[in-house]
């Protein structure tokens, strides 16, 4: 379909569609990003000419997208690239950039990290960091976020410095702490939590003087996460709720609730990690985060012995188009309720499915997981509920509020 030249580009989408069978949803959502991709080198290359309507490419990269799942969020992302390439006369690869950036931001969604960095480094070969910093501060920026979360800790470490020397020379502040608030990341990801903390604390210091919600939020929220790998819950609820308060961006503050639910969650109070999941499960702003939200739900109507609760819930997860790395969770939290509830058979059959899984699709960390509870033969004795501490009483009412909210919404 293409030239011999581009036999070497977008390799991570050659190795994801090699451990795929063709009849597997994964494997046509990234032949369909291959071939788009492809043609969008092939239309940088040649110009208008390369996505003409009647072109025998333009029908196939169009037919390998319809054949992608209808439910998949990047089949519409996909036709878009295509239709604004048609668009652009004459060619300009401005056009393009925003829906390369949306793909690669729903590729990173669907947990595909790997595939976003390749989408992000086509972003980033073709946009000039002066003239186009925006742009270029945002690829650089989430590159750094997919290979810190894939642990190649070095090379996000460069992304965030390429990101913050873009954004220092362009004046772009915003971009400037949110590189800053990459690199602590990188260093809570490494287990030198003081040096984070430290970090996370003059960052939202600077941005509070600057005025600037958004890295403000981002950055009290990094002091809640390191104050949980602490083990201390009680602080991370109270720089997470100040983070809530003032963050501006839906999709953040659904992530901030989330940390919230588990921190209280990990306190033992179910009833408010109860609340804030029921929250996200129906109002959340990216599928993502309402399955996890679902989830944590299945786990606690476990904890607390409601098996019609529980069967309702898994029911609801069980018929759901999930991501590879949450279809294993699922299984992973479906064995955990399971035993809660003294199924010990059905919990084996669900870690077993979860190891399926996981070694089908590469993950390793959820592996070992499903791997650690198989051996695990009897739950611990359930723990009841325990009264929310004093300090963060204040929170857990504005969790409530927000459960009735959503409530007198809803009716």
């Amino acid at each position: 379909m293409f030239g011999n030249s581009d036999s070497l580009r977008h390799l991570p989408f050659f190795e994801e569609v090699a451990i795929h069978e063709e009849h597997q949803a994964a494997w046509r959502a990234a032949s369909a990003g291959l071939v788009t991709l492809r043609l969008f080198d092939t239309w940088i290359e040649e110009g208008a000419e390369a996505v003409a309507p009647n072109s025998w490419t333009v029908r196939a990269v169009l037919k390998a997208i319809d054949q992608m799942d209808d439910g998949a969020p990047t089949r519409a992302i996909l036709r878009t690239i295509v239709s604004t390439m048609q668009a652009s006369q004459p060619a300009d690869v401005h056009d393009v950039m925003p829906r390369l950036l949306a793909y690669a931001r729903s590729l990173e969604y669907d947990a595909n990290w790997k595939l976003a960095v390749d989408v992000y480094d086509a972003v980033i070969a073709h946009t000039h960091p002066v003239q186009e910093s925006d742009t270029a501060v945002t690829a650089h920026q989430q590159r750094g976020f997919c290979l810190r979360t894939m642990g190649e800790f070095e090379q996000a470490l460069d992304a965030y410095a390429t990101a913050a020397g873009i954004a220092e020379q362009s004046g772009d502040m915003i971009g400037v702490l949110r590189a800053k608030i990459g690199d602590a990341n990188v260093a809570a990801a490494r287990g030198n939590l003081p040096y984070a903390d430290r970090a996370f604390d003059a960052i939202a210091q600077e941005a509070a003087i600057l005025g600037l919600a958004e890295p403000q939020a981002r950055a009290l929220d990094g002091r809640a996460a390191v104050a949980g790998f602490r083990g201390d819950h009680e602080l991370a609820i109270r720089f997470a709720y100040d983070a809530l308060r003032i963050s501006p961006d839906t999709s953040e503050r659904d992530r901030i609730l989330s940390n919230i639910g588990t921190a209280f969650h990990m306190l033992g109070i179910r009833s408010v990690a109860r609340d804030a999941f029921l929250v996200l499960s129906a109002t959340a702003q990216e599928q993502y985060t309402r399955w996890a939200a679902t989830l944590s739900l299945m786990t606690i109507a476990a904890e607390d012995g409601s098996e019609p609760a529980f069967d309702q819930l898994r029911r609801t997860l069980s018929t759901a188009s999930m991501p590879p790395d949450m279809t294993v969770d699922y299984f992973i939290h479906l064995g955990r309720a399971h035993r809660e509830l003294q199924h010990d058979d059905l919990a084996d059959i669900a870690f077993a499915k979860a190891i399926q899984l996981a070694e089908h699709h590469g993950l390793s960390r959820h592996l070992f997981e499903a791997e650690g509870e198989l051996r695990v033969k009897s739950a611990k004795a359930r723990r009841e509920s325990v009264p929310t501490p004093s300090a963060v009483v204040d929170v857990a009412d504005a969790v409530r509020d927000l459960r009735v909210h959503m409530l007198q919404e809803q009716a």
